[in-house]
Order: structure tokens, then C-alpha cells, then sequence
């Protein structure tokens, strides 16, 4: 009984050290992001909401949020029209899926800049009606699914694996194609993988810097580039107010996440 109660006791000391281990950086920017001095400065001199106003009426902050956002949705969907075929197709066989799922993941491990020089370089150069891709939206997310592509898939090939297979050749017997099966079948049941494929993918190009950094110019940079640059030339609270929006932008995408999931397993 003694055993029990410490093991219990220390596992609740766990959870909120680590929980405060998360927190206390996000709490602290957050904070600084209301100060009222005109640099960064911990603890804060006064609060304000200045510059969050600030934030809202410059037009490069505003323009690099959406950015962010849209390059961030266009990775979401490239990396799910991909992943689910593809995950799929590694749930149900056998031969060679441990060397393409070793393939299929070895993105992650490529460091950042490595992936954004070379679709810079392979890429850059390239005319889409004539258009340059680089320092396009399209070419930052496709760099941004190099990465989220593999995490979309380690998540949904467990997924699909669990799935139940008599339920496929059920609507087969009813005479539906396969495709209209994988649509009307698989996936409805699939949804809680897929939901948080999307959410890794999302929040993995939301929050991703170096290949936009690479590959962005000042008209379609994100806001962690935003970020970088504002650091380098001033130290305002503004930067905190952009590093506070960029991380609820992202609670935002898991509570929603989380309240659709909610939802689901109350239905």
C-alpha cells in the first residue's frame, strides 16, 4: 500500500514538473508580449497592450501570419492526398515495407537546411506558366511536406492496421468499387488517424523556419522567418506578441483537434 501511494505520488510530481517544464517558457513569452517597456526585458516593468495593436495595424506581421497559415493548410493537404494512399498500401502488404517505410521517413532525419538548399537548387529555377516557383507558397509547402509526409505516415499506417479488413470485403460483396469502398468505408473509420495526420502536419509546417528561410522572399515569409529577422535588427515586445500569436495559433489547431475528437467519442 506504501509502494503504491509513493509510486502514485511521484508520478503526479512528474507530470507537474514536466507540465511546468512546457509551460513556463510559453508563460513567460506571453507575458512579455503585455509589457509596457519598448524592449524585451524579464521580469516585465508594467503591462500594456500596446503592441499588440502595434502588431495588428503592421501590415508585414499580418501578411506573414497568413503566410503561415496558408502555406501551413496547403502542406496539410498535399501531405494527406499522399500519405493516404500511401499508408494504406503499407498496412495492407508485406514484401519490402520495412525498406519503404524506412525510405518514406528518412526526410525527417535530412536537417533543415540540407532540404531547403537543395529544393532551392532543384526547384528555384523552375517556371510554372510563366511564373518563377521560387519564393512561391507552393514551393515552401512542398518543402514543408517533406517533412510532415513522414509523420502523417507513421500515424496513419497504425491506423489503417487496426482496422477491421472484413468491413472492405463486406462493401466489396455489396458490389463497391474499391476506391468508392476506401472512401465510404475506410476512411469514415479512419478519421481519428486521419484528424491527427492532418493536426502533425499542420502545426509541423506552422511552426517550421529554416527551409522558409531558404526559400521565401519578403513578400511570401512566413512568421517564424518574420521572427528571425525582427530579432536580428530590434528587440521589442513585438516579437514576443508575434511568438504569442504563432503558439496560440497552434493550441488553437490541437483544441480543435482535441474537441472533434470529444465529440466523436461521445457519438
Amino acid at each position: 500500500m506504501f509502494e503504491e501511494r509513493a509510486f502514485r505520488n511521484l508520478h503526479r510530481a512528474f507530470a507537474a514538473f514536466f507540465t511546468l517544464y512546457v509551460l513556463i517558457p510559453i508563460g513567460i513569452t506571453a507575458v512579455m508580449a503585455f509589457s509596457d517597456d519598448n524592449v524585451i526585458r524579464f521580469p516585465i516593468r508594467g503591462f500594456s497592450v500596446r503592441w499588440f495593436g502595434a502588431f495588428l495595424n503592421d501590415a508585414q506581421w499580418i501578411n506573414a501570419a497568413w503566410n503561415s497559415l496558408e502555406i501551413a493548410a496547403m502542406t496539410t493537404v498535399m501531405s494527406l492526398l499522399l500519405s493516404l494512399p500511401t499508408a494504406y498500401a503499407l498496412a495492407n502488404g508485406q514484401r519490402g515495407r520495412p525498406w519503404l517505410q524506412t525510405l518514406l521517413i528518412l526526410p525527417l532525419f535530412v536537417p533543415g537546411v540540407v532540404l531547403g538548399i537543395s529544393v532551392a537548387m532543384g526547384l528555384g529555377s523552375v517556371t510554372v506558366f510563366g511564373s518563377e516557383l521560387f519564393g512561391s507558397k507552393i514551393l515552401v509547402a512542398c518543402a514543408h511536406t517533406l517533412w510532415a509526409l513522414p509523420l502523417a505516415i507513421t500515424v496513419l499506417v497504425p491506423t489503417f492496421e487496426t482496422l477491421d479488413k472484413s468491413l472492405v470485403e463486406a462493401a466489396g460483396d455489396l458490389g463497391a468499387p474499391p476506391l468508392l469502398a476506401f472512401f465510404n468505408v475506410i476512411v469514415p473509420v479512419a478519421m481519428t488517424g486521419i484528424v491527427s495526420a492532418a493536426l502533425f502536419s499542420f502545426i509541423t509546417s506552422l511552426n517550421e523556419f529554416i527551409m522558409a528561410l531558404f526559400l521565401t522572399t519578403r513578400d511570401t515569409q512566413t512568421l517564424p522567418v518574420m521572427l528571425w529577422l525582427s530579432l536580428r535588427s530590434s528587440a521589442s515586445p513585438q516579437i514576443a506578441v508575434a511568438s504569442f500569436v504563432l503558439a496560440g495559433s497552434v493550441f488553437t489547431a490541437v483544441g480543435l483537434a482535441y474537441a472533434w475528437y470529444s465529440a466523436s467519442r461521445r457519438k
